[in-house]
C-alpha cells in the first residue's frame, strides 16, 4: 500500500518563525477571529431589530394618541384663550372708567325725599371728559320738582342741567320729569 501524502497549500517552510509563517499564521487565526465577531455582531443586531421595531411601534402609538389628545383640547384652548382676551379687555376698561359712583352721588345728595328714579343712563364725552346722566324721575308734587332743580343747579360738581320734559297725565297724581345732566370734569372739581 502506498503512503499518504497530505496536500498543503501552505508553504513548507522548515523555520516556524520566518516571516511568511508567521504571517499566515496570524492571518488564519485573526481572520477566524474577525470573521466570529462579525457574525456574533450581524446575528445581535438581527435580534435587537425586533425589539427596535417593537419599541417604534409603541412609541408610534403612543405618538398618535397624543395627537388625538390635542386635537380634542383645540376647542377648549381656543374657547380658554377668547375668555382670556376678554378678561383683559374687561379689566382694562374698568380700570379705564372713570368713577361714575361719585357723581351719582352728587345727584342723590341734590334729590329730595319725595322724588323717585325710573331710570338712569350714565355716559363720558370722550373729548371733554365730561360725565352725562341722562335720567326719568316721577313727583307727587311741584315744589319736589323746583327744590330738586334748584338744588342741581346749586351743585359745585354740576356744570349744566338740561329740563328735556316735565308733563303731568291727566288722571294721574303725578309728573314725569326727564332731564340730562352734565358734571364737570375731575380736574375742573378739584381745581374749585
Amino acid at each position: 500500500m502506498a503512503a499518504k501524502k497530505e496536500i498543503s497549500l501552505l508553504p513548507q517552510s522548515e523555520n516556524p518563525r520566518s516571516f511568511g509563517a508567521r504571517f499566515f499564521k496570524w492571518l488564519t487565526t485573526t481572520g477566524r477571529v474577525t470573521i466570529i465577531l462579525t457574525e456574533l455582531i450581524v446575528i445581535s443586531v438581527f435580534i435587537s431589530r425586533f425589539s427596535l421595531d417593537r419599541k417604534n411601534s409603541d412609541l408610534s402609538e403612543i405618538s398618535r394618541q397624543k395627537q388625538a389628545i390635542l386635537k380634542s383640547v383645540i376647542p377648549f384652548e381656543t374657547e380658554f384663550v377668547q375668555l382670556q382676551q376678554r378678561l383683559a379687555y374687561i379689566k382694562d376698561f374698568y380700570s379705564n372708567q372713570p368713577e361714575y359712583n361719585k357723581n351719582i352721588d352728587s345727584l342723590i345728595t341734590s334729590t329730595p325725599q319725595d322724588l323717585f328714579y325710573e331710570k338712569i343712563a350714565v355716559s363720558e364725552d370722550e373729548k371733554t371728559k365730561m360725565v352725562a346722566i341722562n335720567t326719568s324721575l316721577i313727583a307727587y308734587r311741584e315744589e319736589s320738582i323746583v327744590s330738586f332743580v334748584t338744588n342741581l343747579m346749586l351743585n359745585p360738581e354740576i356744570d349744566q342741567v338740561n329740563i328735556n320734559k316735565i308733563e303731568k297725565k291727566e288722571k294721574e297724581n303725578q309728573y314725569s320729569i326727564s332731564l340730562t345732566l352734565f358734571f364737570k370734569p375731575v380736574k375742573a372739581i378739584t381745581k374749585i
